[in-house]
């Protein structure tokens, strides 16, 4: 693919002084002038590859002296410029099918993460066979969903709205990391009545959350960082955790999950 060269991505052109040029202010990139590199840089806008570029060049900047090609080797060095020919998503991003599964209540929360995936490149949904499904629930739900997920071998992220916060994980690739039945008998280490409870999540009416829409849109945030790191191999933070958004938006806990001797899944872990 030909080279398309352009400013960095958001950067602004601007003169320092009499003698240099910026790219950008954080913190910046100081180039020396020469004659007609500030016409020339005022071209370069991702479409034109360096042939069209030198063309250009030839008929409405003459006193430029030096070619285009090598002018734009000397920025991109510089990292002022860069090749728009080669920003395109990253490798399995296209083609990654993420589900999502929502319970009654938890629309808005699973729309805006949603969204922020679409404007990363990740919008391709499958509720059939996904790479990832998404669990979005208002209060714990029923441990059927984390069951079904784990039987068929899908890799599977629940997101809790539970009351004023919102818990994300622990993120389950089935048989090779923890799972929501180890996260529920680690509970019931320090609270015998959790089994009891954990029979009736899911089955009464849904209440509404007491979630500030603030936290709600910093949860989606985190939920979609999750996705994204999924996607693109780099390691989510949910593997063998529980983080949690709020009360505050700008709240964070985390707390570790491991495998759980009592759990079956860490049979299938050790296989």
């Amino acid at each position: 693919m030909a080279l398309r060269p352009a400013l960095r991505p958001g950067a602004l052109l601007l003169r320092r002084d009499a003698t240099h040029l910026q790219v950008g202010t954080s913190p910046g990139v100081v180039i020396a002038d020469r004659p007609g590199l500030m016409a020339l840089l005022r071209l370069l806008d991702g479409v034109r590859d360096l042939g069209r570029l030198q063309d250009l060049a030839d008929v409405s900047i003459p006193e430029l002296t030096t070619s285009v090609a090598d002018v734009v080797t000397e920025l991109r060095a510089l990292e002022a410029v860069v090749d728009a020919s080669a920003s395109v998503e990253p490798p399995g991003r296209a083609t990654a099918h993420i589900g999502f599964e929502v319970r009654p209540g938890a629309d808005s929360l699973a729309a805006t993460a949603r969204t922020l995936l679409a404007a990363v490149g990740v919008d391709r949904e499958s509720s059939s066979d996904p790479d990832l499904l998404v669990i979005v629930s208002v209060g714990e739900t029923s441990r059927s969903a984390y069951e079904r997920a784990s039987l068929l071998g899908i890799d599977h992220l629940p997101v809790v709205i539970d009351e004023d916060r919102v818990r994300l994980g622990p993120l389950v690739r089935p048989g090779r990391t923890p799972c929501v039945g180890c996260h529920d008998l680690h509970r019931t280490d320090w609270d015998g009545a959790w089994p009891a409870l954990v029979l009736q999540l899911g089955r009464g009416p849904v209440r509404p959350s007491a979630l500030h829409p603030l936290t709600e849109h910093a949860a989606a945030v985190e939920v979609a960082a999750e996705v994204m790191a999924h996607v693109d191999g780099s390691g989510p933070r949910t593997i063998g955790r529980c983080l949690v958004v709020g009360p505050g938006h700008d709240q964070r806990v985390v707390w570790p999950v491991s495998f759980h001797p009592r759990c079956a899944c860490d049979l299938l872990s050790a296989a």
